[in-house]
């Protein structure tokens, strides 16, 4: 027993002794290391689903800089900017937030332009047998700049994120449109090979498409395509068929130049061609018609087996995984009229700091740490994105399920940078919509269809 007793003495006076000894052994902080640790919080807003993925590296971002707490926070894509308004004026906004590369004009006077240089503190703490040190590095780093966005990212990157010559974000990854298909369908329709081009796309479609025999109706679609209100991205679908058909669609601006194509008097001019070709999809009395604007969202059609085709983004892969584990599907690069000039659409989001946040330096010192070193390819291993640095473009060709998105990122274009994307949107599916009906009697089809084309610019020239 008093063995036991004086073992525990000694075991309580060894551990105290230790402790003591530690504690005396750590570096104690100046006044000015203090003060450059002193702790700051970062509110992330961000509306991706990725979350996971940005906080695993904004923890590797704390490994070396624990004084910085960031609270990350997913919004939906519409409640963003109403909510930055509403906080802004209770001087209680977020620090950082991402925001569509297509809505920077909207969110500019919200924001704060990169600087060219922000200062780095960084804490390490070595531990050694019998104590600690703790060694604060206070650092001037450098961040990129007009050339370094030319040199290191695809070239849309430096068309959306600078205005003015000043840059306003940077990306975590960049998306571009593809083509989702349905294994199983194409097999039973007797397409024994996905399509290549447009035309094997139209011969595919005519063979999946089903219809009830008494309504006429659609049971099973061939492809989601025609119109605007229930398809995702038509807008850059529309686009791209603009562009691939060397058809003006819209200037760097976001000014929309598609009604100012010319042809003959009383014929139809280029653009109406390329929107016959797309609402063709939509139009009963084509042999292309499979699908229409009383359908489901084209997503919601595809998920649940009924549409053979679906032109989607990277991130619906994992969406369609989650929502249907067992549906048999593939995706293959977007289809081009023109192989030697492919165009597709570059959609993302972009990181960008709040002018009114307190803590500029290290927010902008967050958003450098995940899109611009070697964090940003553990994010993209990690999220499964397509990215906008080039260095990782040729690694990503070789993964199957990136490689029909990352193979355009080099070309991938933006059509819109005005002030209200929802807006020009919206005119782009009205525009759809009204080209499916018949115009006025006492108006030829081709000034009908000029007008409806004059109408849709101009609400989008509204926006600029």
């Amino acid at each position: 027993m008093k063995n036991k007793i004086l073992f525990s003495f000694l075991a309580i006076f060894l551990v105290t002794g230790l402790f003591l000894f530690l504690g005396f052994g750590c570096k104690g902080l100046s006044t000015t290391e203090q003060q450059l640790t002193k702790p700051v919080t970062l509110e992330y807003w961000t509306v991706f689903d990725d979350v996971d993925a940005l906080r695993a590296a904004v923890a590797k971002f704390n490994s070396n800089h624990p004084q910085i707490t960031v609270n990350i926070r997913q919004l939906r894509a519409e409640e963003l900017y109403p909510r930055l308004v509403e906080a802004l004026a209770e001087d209680r906004g977020p620090d950082i937030i991402s925001i569509k590369n297509r809505w920077l004009k909207t969110f500019q006077t919200k924001l704060a332009p990169m600087p060219a240089s922000i200062n780095d503190t960084t804490v390490v703490v070595q531990k050694g047998q019998f104590s600690s040190q703790t060694i604060v590095n206070n650092n001037p780093r450098v961040l990129v700049n007009l050339l370094g966005l030319d040199r290191e990212y695809v070239k849309v990157v430096k068309d959306d994120v600078v205005i003015g010559d000043q840059i306003y974000g940077l990306p975590l990854s960049l998306d571009t449109m593809a083509v989702y298909y349905n294994k199983d369908i194409l097999d039973r329709s007797g397409v024994p090979e996905p399509p290549k081009n447009w035309d094997e796309f139209q011969v595919a479609v005519k063979k999946i498409n089903r219809y009830d025999k008494k309504t006429n109706k659609i049971v099973q679609s061939g492809t989601a395509l025609g119109t605007g209100n229930n398809i995702p991205g038509a807008d850059d679908i529309l686009y791209a068929l603009f562009r691939q058909s060397g058809v003006a669609f819209s200037a760097k601006s976001g000014q929309a130049l598609f009604n100012l194509t010319s042809g003959s008097r009383g014929e139809e001019t280029p653009a109406m061609a390329v929107l016959n070709f797309y609402t063709d999809y939509a139009n009963s009395t084509r042999d292309t018609y499979s699908w229409n604007g009383e359908m489901n969202n084209a997503l919601d059609q595809f998920v649940n087996g009924s549409a053979g085709f679906f032109f989607g983004y990277s991130y619906h892969h994992p969406q369609i995984k989650a929502r249907a584990p067992q549906l048999n599907f593939g995706v293959l690069p977007m289809f081009q009229l023109n192989p030697e000039k492919p165009v597709n659409v570059a959609n993302y989001w972009i990181q960008t700091v709040v002018g009114k946040s307190k803590n500029q330096n290290e927010a902008w010192n967050l958003v450098d740490f995940l899109t611009h070193s070697k964090v940003t390819k553990e994010y993209l291993d990690a999220s499964g994105r397509p990215t906008a640095l080039r260095a990782y473009i040729s690694a990503q060709k070789e993964k199957p399920e990136l490689s029909p998105f990352v193979s355009d990122v080099l070309i991938a274009e933006n059509w819109y940078r005005g002030g209200n994307y929802e807006a020009a949107v919206k005119a782009i599916n009205d525009l759809m919509r009204d080209w499916l009906i018949p115009g006025p009697i006492n108006v030829g089809q081709v000034e009908w269809r000029q007008e409806l084309l004059n109408t849709a610019a101009a609400k989008i020239n509204q926006t600029i």
